[in-house]
């Protein structure tokens, strides 16, 4: 049966439905566990009883306004919020007189929390300045942009916490999925997608929670009131979009695999699906990242530093103008020379670690006296850097590069 308490609690039936199941407590946020887990530091800060301030920075969907709530309550503190792209410094104002206010009854600095930390201007930021550095709020700010790419001030920046969230894995999508099916069958609306349709749901979302759960209402709101089945055609039609039901992981392991065979027409096709479904080419361009140092490794030297660029590139532009970084590391990636091996052999060298690692031997040591230095020369056996009883090749054969496509 439907647990209110489980998904956040629900709302009037009017509220839209990411509004009803919007979490309460952070048990109840889904994603973000590096942040959240036992040993993450939101988890350890709320448990200790005080947070500094910080700036809550991640894409959209991912949680920062409802972490800021969560936070305030978590501590007992008051909350107050302000909103970067409709208010301005008179408003500021107001709120610090209120957060005074509220220090003055509670004996504690309430939360302030700024949405869009990156759309204040610049006066407005210094009026921030003043009221953390002394104490007379707790800053929970959120922003969609690189705060260190001159988004905040440097000297408000320097005062703040910068905590990275990330777009919400695709079975973090898939809880709330559930969740959100859960809230309508109580409703009195049961349905149940096909696998199509889930598919499109979390493909379409990329990575964003809110995404999904208005997707899913809009898509049922689409079917005749007696029907029990969710269809993919459903989900595009609520999405406006004409497109095939998109498979947001397996478009990106078609571009991955269309890099490695070498395939420059293929991989940008793959990339175009992701970007015609809606993706705004983050998760693209870290897949990018990762190819570079798996598919390319050290055949390239030049194919990681400009996958990095185009990470860098594609958060600090956005769409649509990234679109053409990411055509062209693509581009580069199918193109240039590949070398498998390091990657492959690295996994070798963790297995046989895991298994027990082998002692360091004695000439390797720090300050060994028996180490060599190789311009020193010498005569007699070779030094070796292999641990004892390891032969050559014990990684594997070193296979060749491949050449560029």
């Amino acid at each position: 049966m439907f647990d209110e308490a489980e998904i956040g609690g629900r709302l009037d039936l009017h509220a839209p439905l990411a509004a009803r199941l919007r979490p309460r407590t952070l048990d109840e946020v889904v994603g973000q566990a590096h942040l959240l887990g036992p040993d993450g530091v939101l988890r350890r800060w709320v448990a200790g009883g005080r947070i500094p301030a910080i700036v809550l920075w991640g894409p959209p969907g991912s949680g920062k306004t409802t972490l800021g709530r969560i936070l305030a309550d978590a501590l007992g503190l008051g909350y107050l919020t302000l909103d970067a792209t409709s208010e301005g410094l008179p408003d500021l104002r107001r709120r610090l007189a209120e957060a005074d206010t509220l220090r003055a009854v509670e004996e504690r600095p309430p939360v302030l929390f700024v949405d869009e930390l990156h759309r204040l201007a610049k006066n407005q930021q210094d009026g921030l300045l003043g009221a953390v550095e002394t104490g007379r709020i707790t800053l929970v700010a959120a922003t969609t942009e690189p705060p260190m790419a001159g988004a905040v001030i440097a000297p408000l920046l320097s005062r703040l916490t910068v905590l990275r969230l990330h777009p919400l894995s695709e079975s973090d999508l898939g809880v709330l999925l559930d969740r959100g099916l859960a809230a309508l069958a109580v409703d009195g609306r049961t349905v149940v997608p096909d696998d199509a349709a889930v598919r499109n749901l979390v493909g379409l979302a990329a990575g964003d929670g809110r995404r999904l759960l208005s997707l899913l209402e809009g898509s049922v709101s689409l079917l005749p009131a007696d029907a029990v089945e969710l269809d993919a055609a459903s989900v595009l039609a609520a999405a406006q979009s004409r497109t095939a039901p998109y498979d947001r992981s397996g478009a990106v392991s078609a571009m991955i695999k269309s890099i490695r065979g070498g395939d420059e027409e293929a991989a940008l096709y793959w990339l175009a699906v992701q970007l015609a479904a809606g993706d705004d080419g983050r998760h693209a361009a870290r897949r990018l990242v990762v190819a570079a140092g798996e598919e390319v490794g050290a055949a390239d030297p030049a194919a990681l530093p400009m996958a990095v660029a185009c990470l860098d590139a594609v958060e600090r532009v956005g769409m649509p103008e990234a679109h053409y970084p990411l055509a062209a590391t693509v581009s580069y990636l199918a193109r240039t020379a590949r070398d498998w091996w390091p990657g492959a052999a690295l996994h070798r060298a963790v297995e046989l670690a895991e298994a027990g690692a082998d002692p360091v031997p004695p000439h390797l040591r720090p300050a060994a006296k028996t180490y060599r230095h190789p311009a020193e020369g010498g005569s007699g056996r070779p030094q070796e850097y292999r641990p004892r009883g390891r032969p050559p090749g014990f990684l594997g054969p070193r296979t060749p590069p491949r050449d560029r496509a």
